[in-house]
This record gives C-alpha cells, sequence and structure tokens, in this order.
C-alpha cells in the first residue's frame, strides 16, 4: 500500500449524510477582505497529500436561499472581516440537502469528529497546525508565550461577536474553577505549572508559561480542547458573574442541586441546544432516537466565490441499537457518511463491499492511528482492598496477559487483518516507538500464566477450579467494556474463558458509554476495556500509558491524584511517580530527541510492570459513502478523535447531488 494510497484511503471518515437537493449558488456583493494565509506548517504527524495553491480571494459574498427570509442582518456584516476561503475538493457545491447519519451513543456526540473549529486546526495537507479562529500567532524567542491574533468579526451562531473574552473564560473561568474542575487539565501546563492567560485587546490573547510547554500549539488544535466558550451566555450560569438569587432560582427550575451541576450541563453542546456555537451546524432538538443540526446562519467561512458555508442545510442523526441494523439502513439508502457505526472491520467489509450497488455507494478504507485494537486492564485503584493488592502484583498482570490468545483473537475477530499483535505502545513509525513496551508478556501460555500465579502464592482452589484470594473468597473479575462496540464484547466473553480456564472466574458486560465513563473514573471497575489512544504523537495524550488524567483505565484514582496536583485521589507507588516526573519533565522539553529519550525511560518501566494490555494493530476502517455525496476528499485524513477526524476536511465544503 503506497502511502498516497493510505491517505487516500484514510480520508472517508466522518460523519454524515445529505438527502435532497441544491438550489443555485447566489453571487452578488460586497469587497470582502483578503484571505487568511496559512501558518508555516509545524510538525507534520504523518507524509503530506499534494497541497494545493492558495485560494484566491472571491470577489462577493453569497448565502444559502434558505436564510433569505429570516431578518438576519445581510450575509457580508455575518462573516469576520477576513473570512477564511476554504477551497472545494472538487467543485463549488450547491445549498441545500440533510446530511443522514447514523449513531449508537445516547448522547449523540458527533461534534467532535465533524464540527471542528478549534483556535488553531490541523492541516488535511501535511497534518500540521495552521489558522483558524486564531488567523495567525507567534511564539516568543525564550518558547514561554505564545500570542494569538483572533480573526475580526467571527460571530457566534446568536449573532455575538466572538472575542478574546471568550477565551479568557474559557481558561480562567471554566478550566481554572475548582469547584468545575478538581484538576486542571493536564494539557493547558508545562510540567505542573499553568499558564497566566491575558487578553491586550478584543483580538489578541497570550498564554504566558513559566516553562516552555511541549505541544501547546497541537492541543490547541485538537477537536476535545476546548479554550472558547460564550461567555455572553454562560455567565448566567456561573457563580462569578451571576446574581446569586437569580442563579438559585435556574439551578433549582433546571432540577440541580448546586450551580456547578447546572454549568456543566449548560456549557456541554452535546446535552444544550440553546448554547451558542461557532460550528456549521448546530443542534436544534434531540429525541431519544435521534438528533437535528440546522445550518449556523452566522458560520465565518466562505467558498472560493465567496458563497458562505457550509452547503448542506440539516444534519440529522438517527439513533439505531447495533452495527447490523445500521448496515441494513445503509443498504436500504438511509445512510448518507457515517464513521464507526456502519462497520469498523474486515468483516464488516466484505459485507458492505457486497452490498454497493444495492445500496447506492462505495467503500473507502480508512486507517486509523490508534496503537492497537484495544486497551485494557485491571484497576490497580480498586475499592476492595484484597483485590487491590492482587492486581497491584505485577505477576498478575503479566499471567493475565499470557492467558490472552492474541492470535485467536486476530483471526477470529479481525479476520487476521492486523498486521502484529502487540501491547498498547506507540506505532513503529512514531519517533516514540518502543519495542520493549510493545511486546512484553504477548505470548499466549497458560503454563507460564499458571505458574505466575502460582508463585503468587494464589494455589488454593474452589471445588469449581477457581483460586482463592487470602480471604477465601474466589477470585472474580468483570471486564467491563462499551456496549457500542461488538468486537470489545466479543473479545471480552473470550477473555473470560481463558481467564476462567487460569483459576480466574471472569465474566463480562456491555455498559452504555457515558456510564462506562462514570464507573471507570470513579474506580468502581475490576477490569475494563476501551479505546487505545494516539499511536503517533501518543505522549500529547497518554493516558493510556501513564495515569495522567482519571480517564486512565487502569489507575483512574492515580490519575486524579496527578491531575489535582495530589488534592485528590490516590497517591500512586514510587514507580508509577517516577513515570509521572518523567512526564512531567517531558511535558515542559520541546526538543524532540530529549522528549523521546524521557519517553523511553517511561515506557521502559512500563514495559517493566504492564499495567495495560493490547491485542494487535487496528486494520483500516471501512467507510460507506452514499454516490451523490460530494467533495468528500480522498485523501488528507487524520483518524484520529481528537484530530477532528473528517473534520480536517472540511465538512462544510460537502454538497449532495442526486
Amino acid at each position: 500500500l503506497s502511502r498516497r494510497e493510505f491517505l487516500r484511503i484514510s480520508s472517508l471518515i466522518g460523519a454524515g449524510t445529505i438527502v435532497a437537493a441544491c438550489a443555485p449558488t447566489p453571487a452578488t456583493p460586497t469587497e470582502p477582505g483578503e484571505p487568511t494565509a496559512p501558518a508555516e506548517p509545524t510538525e507534520p504527524t504523518a507524509e503530506p497529500a499534494e497541497q494545493p495553491t492558495e485560494p484566491v480571494a472571491p470577489t462577493g459574498f453569497a448565502e444559502s436561499p434558505l436564510l433569505a427570509d429570516m431578518g438576519l442582518p445581510p450575509v457580508e456584516g455575518r462573516l469576520p472581516v477576513n473570512p477564511p476561503v476554504i477551497e472545494p475538493w472538487e467543485e463549488v457545491g450547491e445549498y441545500g440537502g440533510t446530511w443522514r447519519q447514523l449513531n449508537q451513543r445516547d448522547d449523540f456526540a458527533n461534534e467532535a469528529l465533524q464540527f471542528y473549529e478549534q483556535l488553531l486546526r490541523f492541516s488535511m495537507y501535511d497534518y500540521a497546525t495552521v489558522p483558524n479562529v486564531a488567523e495567525s500567532w507567534e511564539v516568543s524567542e525564550d518558547g514561554l508565550t505564545f500570542t494569538f491574533h483572533l480573526l475580526e468579526g467571527i460571530k457566534w451562531s446568536d449573532g455575538e461577536p466572538l472575542t478574546s473574552e471568550d477565551i479568557l473564560f474559557g481558561v480562567n473561568d471554566v478550566y481554572g474553577n475548582a469547584d468545575l474542575y478538581q484538576a486542571y487539565p493536564t494539557w493547558l501546563r508545562a510540567g505542573e505549572e499553568r499558564p497566566t492567560v491575558t487578553a491586550s485587546d478584543d483580538y489578541t490573547v497570550s498564554f504566558e508559561f513559566p516553562q516552555p510547554p511541549a505541544f501547546f500549539e497541537r492541543h490547541m488544535g485538537r477537536a476535545t480542547r476546548h479554550v472558547i466558550r460564550p461567555k455572553h451566555y454562560l455567565e448566567q450560569f456561573h457563580a462569578e458573574y451571576a446574581d446569586e438569587a437569580d442563579l438559585n432560582a435556574k439551578v433549582s427550575a433546571a432540577g440541580f442541586s448546586s450551580w456547578t451541576e447546572l454549568f456543566l450541563n449548560r456549557v456541554d453542546y452535546n446535552f444544550n441546544e440553546e448554547i451558542p456555537v461557532i460550528f456549521a451546524w448546530k443542534r436544534e432538538s434531540t429525541q431519544t432516537d435521534g438528533a437535528t443540526y440546522v445550518r449556523n446562519p452566522y458560520y465565518w467561512k466562505v467558498d472560493t466565490q465567496g458563497n458562505q458555508l457550509p452547503y448542506i442545510d440539516q444534519v440529522q442523526v438517527q439513533k439505531v441499537a447495533s452495527t447490523e441494523v445500521a448496515q441494513l439502513a445503509q443498504f436500504s439508502g438511509e445512510n448518507d457518511l457515517t464513521l464507526f457505526v456502519v462497520g469498523q472491520f474486515p468483516r464488516d467489509t466484505m459485507v458492505l463491499l457486497e452490498n454497493e450497488e444495492v445500496g447506492g455507494y462505495h467503500v473507502i478504507q480508512a486507517p486509523i492511528g490508534e496503537p492497537n485494537v484495544l486497551c485494557m486492564g485491571v484497576n490497580l485503584t480498586h475499592q476492595d482492598p484484597v483485590l487491590k493488592e492482587i492486581f497491584n502484583d505485577r505477576r498478575f498482570r503479566f499471567a493475565l496477559s499470557h492467558a490472552i490468545n492474541r492470535e485467536d483473537i486476530r483471526q477470529l475477530i479481525y479476520l487476521g487483518q492486523p498486521q502484529e499483535i502487540r501491547q498498547v505502545a506507540p506505532l513503529p513509525v512514531s519517533p516514540y516507538y518502543s519495542e520493549a513496551a510493545a511486546y512484553s508478556h504477548v505470548e499466549f501460555d497458560l503454563d507460564q500464566a499458571n505458574a505466575y500465579l502460582d508463585e503468587m502464592g494464589l494455589t488454593e482452589k474452589n471445588a469449581d477450579g477457581i483460586r482463592l484470594r487470602p480471604d477465601g473468597q474466589p477470585i472474580e473479575i468483570v471486564i467491563e467494556t462499551h456496549s457500542f462496540r461488538d468486537d470489545f464484547l466479543e473479545i471480552a466473553e473470550l477473555i473470560s474463558g481463558w481467564w476462567t480456564s487460569i483459576g480466574i472466574a471472569a465474566t463480562s458486560k456491555g455498559v452504555e458509554g457515558t456510564l462506562f465513563t462514570t464507573r471507570m473514573q470513579s474506580g468502581e471497575l475490576d477490569c475494563g476495556i476501551t479505546f487505545a489512544g494516539p499511536g503517533i504523537y501518543t505522549p500529547i495524550s497518554p493516558s493510556r500509558q501513564i495515569p495522567s488524567e482519571p480517564n486512565s483505565i487502569w489507575a483512574p484514582l492515580w490519575g486524579l491524584w496527578y491531575a489535582s496536583g495530589g488534592a485528590s485521589g490516590e497517591e500512586p507507588p514510587e514507580e508509577v511517580q517516577q513515570q509521572l516526573a518523567l512526564y512531567d519533565e517531558l511535558s515542559a522539553t520541546v526538543d524532540q530527541s530529549r522528549q523521546v529519550e524521557l519517553w523511553n525511560q517511561i515506557m521502559e518501566i512500563n514495559a517493566e510492570n504492564l499495567y495495560q494490555w493490547g491485542i494487535c494493530d487496528r486494520a483500516a476502517v471501512p467507510v460507506p459513502v452514499t454516490n451523490r455525496f460530494h467533495n468528500v476528499p480522498e485523501e488528507g485524513w487524520d483518524c484520529d478523535w481528537d484530530a477532528g477526524n473528517i473534520g480536517t476536511t472540511h465538512p462544510e465544503q460537502y454538497f449532495i447531488r442526486e
């Protein structure tokens, strides 16, 4: 597979669909400013696709006919002074239509995949960090101060201006409020130190760090790093701004017990339809079986002819119960473009390819940058002190890893498609690759597994052959995972059988996404299976390898301890604190060779202790795309949740033609 083919295949991943048709693209107008010039690329994550020449500035502006009778200000009054110009992938599109999607999640959280508008963003051509809401930025010579210059005139979906106040509020009043967040985000720190965030005017914001932050610019482009918040809307729910009596009344009326509960609900656009956004589409309504998004009349990007984007009027998300139901919808023409839900694995590819003609779609094979099909681990911060002691003996973790038949999983679940059996460690193409961590205790060897357990002294068994804990109770483990991932459920069931065969009574169950996250972060799981995180720039989001956040599936309370600076959670043992200290140094180091040295030390400790397990690397994801869907790039995708998945390909310029 050539690199260009890899990138081409990587393209179609994202969310979406479209129903209906078109309207002519109007044009007439007023004189726009020059488009924002792209910044110099930094730190590319993959070989570049072929980059086009810079778009030519349009000579006037136009809007969707749908907006003409809504009593809005003229389109040029709704756009920034210098609106970014998005060059359509194939051709200037046509307004109209509904993008039909499918989803298995209760929260219909698609925005991080398709509605991708952060301070910076990742280029689809070389995955460099480039301007977005910030039209430019500079870094001081000492690497401590990052100054961002915002596009002047961006408006929220309610027509209010976006200014530096929205960033100050998002950082200082949201993430920096200890009542809202127990722990200040690790991605907003350099080591253990927070930045000072200030604004010199309405469109200039500076982040000043006491140490150079290793990955700050890339974090500002990640889809889940929300530093921009609509202050004018959210301050009514914030104790530092709202009248106390009014706020208490709002809390009571909404059925919450505190202002913090109310605020965290109101700030989340996955649940709150009223919050203003800067995305191309805004959620209009939510039902138990779906959600509807409508075009944002104040969206701030245009095509090369000056047509305000997006082309598509509406996004309709339909909830489905399973992959099988999603595939039936695909075959009957009810889905246009959705990532993951219609199929993720080689067996899905076969079924989808067989039905291309009848379903009116074509399939693209999209590679994904995760280092493994999953990340799995027992909870080292378990609430049961006896289980906790057993889990924290690394020989127990070695035993359970040797009692996983990874080759059987590779063949049965993934049809032999992934390339190699490995643990959860950066991919070989990553500068942070660690061979020792990738292959630690991956061999299927039940004799070795039993030997480790016997060496621990777990030799007593009950009548069913289950080993007994020191307190005389049988060792029982429940493996929990996301209910919407069929492969995770099947793998958990297989592993339960192998573990039971060595005397560990294991069962498995699927849990709905929000509940799974809650149980994981509160330390209630025995053992969990989740996603494997980034496979190339792994240190940017290292919670699978080290407990840097409460979402570290194998040690959530250690993660909370680290993220909160020791104020909450549980203090980890010495070797884990050594890893976290190394990571503090790494996150305040901009020299990549030194970063690699520090990361290798972290991974050596990981290899010696085997805190988590993997199975094998990931195969390409099959993505069916309706044949009426246009301007979908065939290269330049970055299949990573935090990179926006399809967001890098500018879904706002997709359009439908029947």
